[in-house]
């Protein structure tokens, strides 16, 4: 089964990988960085696997937040960023 997931993260001091957690967000499947702190992953993780790998790379006082999503509204939707969501959402994983 293949998951269409966003993930969302703060990241507070001391720490701060964004490196080592851009790089582990990237590795779980086909991806679409959407804003700053919130990538678009699909994946064949559900999202507790997920949210268990990227979990790993960051500090204990950061915050994760891992969302199953089959719908989404984007505002604006500038059309290369429509584009990129839908090459990752219907690829397969």
């Amino acid at each position: 089964m293949a998951f269409n997931l966003f993930i969302a993260y703060d990241l507070d001091k001391p720490g701060q990988d964004y490196e080592a957690i851009h790089d582990r967000i990237k590795s779980l499947g086909r991806w679409y960085h959407a804003q700053q702190s919130l990538f678009y992953v699909h994946t064949a993780l559900s999202p507790q696997e997920a949210h268990k790998a990227v979990w790993a790379v960051m500090d204990g006082n950061d915050k994760l937040m891992v969302v199953d999503a089959t719908s989404a509204v984007m505002i604006p939707a500038l059309p290369d960023h429509v584009s990129a969501i839908n090459a990752v959402w219907y690829e397969p994983a």
